[in-house]
């Protein structure tokens, strides 16, 4: 995977809208460490080619994790929401910049860590620097089932699976985000709600 992989915790067959909630443990490192910020909608968490300097627990809120083109076109990739812990975790230990772009598609309140703060804790915290290693081996898994997932079932399907499963969360996903992440037009994912309103024909 690239060098700009999200990071965050959970265990759902639906990586795209996890369920997910830190640990204790992370939590309290939270708690003990970080700071409060409230950040308005559509405002940028991290851009592509800046190196990470913040790890955030969204304690209310979304956040979408896209790509840009050379155009300027955005794919959307991921989301969160309360309870998830996200960033460029290779950006943020390793220094290197970040391919993602971290978006706030809600009012978000967050409590965040800086950089220095979480490489502090790495060096000294084995139990810490495990759990950023777990993190880092389910987001493989995860980037693999998306990409399964995109190759394996229609555009459809796959809004079908998202609305059987995390149905609350779905719906405050605005539609253009949601098509982009899909890879159709807004008008065609427009097509495929009122067809699955309607029922079988």
């Amino acid at each position: 995977m690239a060098t700009g992989r999200s990071i965050c915790l959970a265990n759902s067959p639906m990586p795209y809208l996890r369920p997910m909630h830190v640990s204790t443990f992370l939590h309290d490192r939270f708690l003990e460490f970080g700071r409060d910020l409230n950040v308005d909608p559509n405002k940028p968490l991290l851009r592509a080619g800046e190196v990470a300097k913040y790890v955030y627990l969204i304690q209310s809120g979304a956040v979408r994790l896209c790509v840009r083109n050379a155009e300027g076109g955005e794919t959307n990739v991921q989301f969160f929401f309360e309870g998830d812990m996200v960033s460029s975790l290779e950006s943020l230990v390793g220094g290197s910049p970040s391919d993602f772009d971290l978006i706030t598609m809600e009012a978000c309140q967050l409590r965040v860590l800086g950089r220095d703060a979480v490489l502090a804790m790495v060096q000294s915290d084995a139990a810490l620097l495990s759990q950023l290693l777990a993190i880092t081996q389910q987001r493989l898994v995860d980037y693999i089932s998306l990409y399964a997932s995109a190759i394996g079932q229609t555009p459809a399907q796959r809004y079908q699976t998202m609305l059987a499963t995390q149905p609350d969360k779905l719906a405050r996903i605005p539609l253009h985000i949601l098509a982009s992440y899909l890879g159709v037009t807004p008008v065609h994912l427009s097509r495929i709600r009122r067809k699955m309103r309607a029922g079988p024909e």
